[in-house]
């Protein structure tokens, strides 16, 4: 078995959770599957600045293109064309971002 390396921040786009499980999305479609948990990369110091938008979302406030809100709902538009969904009780993160 190998040793898994976490990716640099400038890489991946988000991470998300997989019942016990974590796939980081990487910009070129790449995929890495860790078997650590969501909550392990959110509290990680060498993840500082992303952001938990939703219970099974972390991602890299540097790759979203776009966010849409309607109503109480919001979506974050990635970089490669992934729609993430936001929980409710995070709008105010994507509130606060600045993207241009």
């Amino acid at each position: 078995m190998t040793q898994f390396e976490t990716p640099k921040n400038n890489e991946i786009t988000y991470l998300e959770a997989d019942i016990n499980y974590t796939i980081f999305h990487l910009n070129g479609g790449k995929k890495i599957v860790s078997s650590f948990t969501l909550k392990k990369y959110e509290s990680d110091s060498r993840l500082s600045g992303f952001l938990r938008v939703h219970k099974s979302i972390l991602l890299n406030p540097g790759y979203v293109k776009s966010i849409e809100k309607q109503g109480k709902k919001a979506t974050v538009k990635m970089a490669d064309g992934t729609v993430l969904q936001v929980s409710r009780r995070k709008l105010y993160l994507v509130n606060n971002l600045n993207l241009f």
